[in-house]
């Protein structure tokens, strides 16, 4: 009868630390996924507008830009309100687009070896590969790493898909400003 017993506690000391294992590693990945939730985020508004669109627009604005003060001054004309926070609502979005322009390469190359990392890190977590504190150690540090680029991408593309609409208006209607401009009709 003793054997059985010690048979059964074995068993189910053996079943326990299974179980105990399993939700380590379910819990570990549940923390990769949730950091790799973040990370598509920041894909999705990467993939709303490629680097040529925004840089299209940079150029863009400047050009109109450009060209309307350029037009103002040589005609000698007086800006009145309405025109000035047009034009200082398109400068924004040049601005706006500037950054992103500058910055999207280097998003999409961190983004790129963020999702390696977290690949790598997922697969030593189904592995068992590290020990608890090891692996806590690796995935602060990843974590850190992929908040960091969220809140950068979040301040400098976020913007951009925010407001494209805005943009196409104000767009639409400095273009017909400076079509104005070049008839003399302003």
């Amino acid at each position: 009868m003793f054997k059985y017993f010690v048979l059964s506690l074995i068993i189910f000391v053996s079943c326990t630390n299974q179980y105990k294992a399993d939700y380590e590693v379910q819990a570990e990945l549940q923390m990769i996924d949730t950091l790799n939730a973040r990370l598509q985020t920041v894909k999705g508004w990467l993939d709303k507008m490629s680097l040529e669109e925004i840089q299209e627009r940079k150029d863009i604005i400047k050009h109109n830009y450009t060209y309307c003060d350029a037009q103002y001054r040589e005609q000698g004309l007086v800006i009145d309100e309405e025109t000035s926070r047009l034009v200082d609502e398109y400068k924004n979005y040049g601005k706006i687009y500037g950054r992103a322009a500058d910055s999207f390469k280097p998003i999409v190359m961190e983004l790129e070896e963020l999702f390696i990392q977290l690949k790598t890190l997922k697969e030593s977590a189904h592995s068992k590969e590290y020990e608890k504190g090891t692996f806590l150690t690796y995935f602060a540090k990843e974590k850190e790493d992929a908040l960091k680029l969220y809140g950068f991408a979040e301040t400098v593309l976020k913007p951009v898909v925010d407001t494209d609409l805005a943009f196409e208006r104000c767009q639409k209607n400095v273009e017909e400003l400076a079509e104005s401009l070049k008839t003399g009709q302003k």
